[in-house]
């Protein structure tokens, strides 16, 4: 976007970024300010989700509303720009800010939300963890949830290229089990489901945001 000429909507210096609707500085009380604003415009803060997943979207609803109050979420078709299923926590961390970016990007809200699952190799064994990152135009806080043991037979299809989805269908019988209670939910008899994964995540993606936090980051 051109910036030319542009002049911060907040207090009139040079505008630097363009957020929330408004051209603005980079001044943190400047976005701070529009922020307020859109928010003023939605009856609820609007948080984007980068993925059509239920799953996801509920877990960010449950969770931010746990952490942040009311909010309005939608889910956002976007590409996490990662392997389907990724291996390591470098990947993995890549994919959820690649999606939260890019839903971000994509619609006017408050916060860009990307959760994304992967593999991390933990003394030869594949733990998988989901991991979230929050953005906000101009920062990004990190969570992640537990981990759990994959089974032999599904890690070792995973990498070789195959996707984790389809093999643990094969396995439990489960029909698109990634947008139901996920493989830890048929291990676990369904004492922990993908979505209480994915809350958890969005959780600990949420602490820096705490208002009695926000010093501390």
């Amino acid at each position: 976007m051109n910036l030319r000429n542009k002049k911060c909507e907040i207090c009139g210096k040079e505008a630097e970024i363009f957020l929330f609707g408004r051209f603005l500085c980079k001044n943190e009380k400047c976005i701070e300010e529009a922020r307020k604003l859109s928010m003023a415009r939605h009856k609820f803060r609007v948080v984007a989700v980068g993925s059509l997943n239920p799953v996801k979207i509920e877990a960010v609803k449950e969770g931010f509303e746990k952490v942040l109050g009311t909010v309005e979420v939608i889910g956002v078709d976007v590409e996490s720009n990662v392997s389907s299923h990724p291996i390591g926590l470098e990947e993995t961390y890549k994919g959820a800010l690649n999606r939260a970016k890019n839903a971000f990007n994509k619609v006017q809200c408050s916060y860009g939300v990307g959760i994304e699952a992967g593999l991390i190799n933990v003394g030869g064994h594949y733990v998988d963890i989901h991991v979230c990152v929050v953005y906000d135009g101009i920062k990004e806080t990190v969570g992640m949830s537990q981990g759990f043991e994959y089974p032999k037979i599904v890690a070792e299809n995973i990498l070789k290229g195959i996707e984790g989805g389809k093999i643990a269908e094969k396995l439990t019988g489960i029909k698109d089990i990634g947008k139901n209670v996920g493989l830890i939910g048929y291990l676990t008899d369904n004492h922990i489901t993908r979505k209480d994964l994915c809350r958890e995540s969005v959780i600990m993606a949420l602490i820096p945001r705490m208002m009695k936090n926000r010093n501390l980051f």
